[in-house]
């Protein structure tokens, strides 16, 4: 289950940082430091389903 969460989290992550980033008006350091976040949570979420966690589905 905390495998499943860490994937949801990284997935907002991600969409919050390219909103910000796509956002009209923004700095080119908001722009880099979105970057690098984004970066960080693909590789967080790469490294969640490449362990040997496993996601359990089923009971809750």
């Amino acid at each position: 289950m905390i495998p499943a969460i860490g994937l949801m989290v990284g997935a907002y992550i991600v969409t919050r940082m390219t909103a910000t980033r796509t956002r009209p008006g923004t700095s080119k350091v908001v722009k880099v430091l979105s970057i690098i976040t984004i970066a960080v949570a693909l590789v967080s979420c790469l490294e969640l389903l490449t362990s040997g966690a496993a996601i359990q589905s089923g009971r809750f």
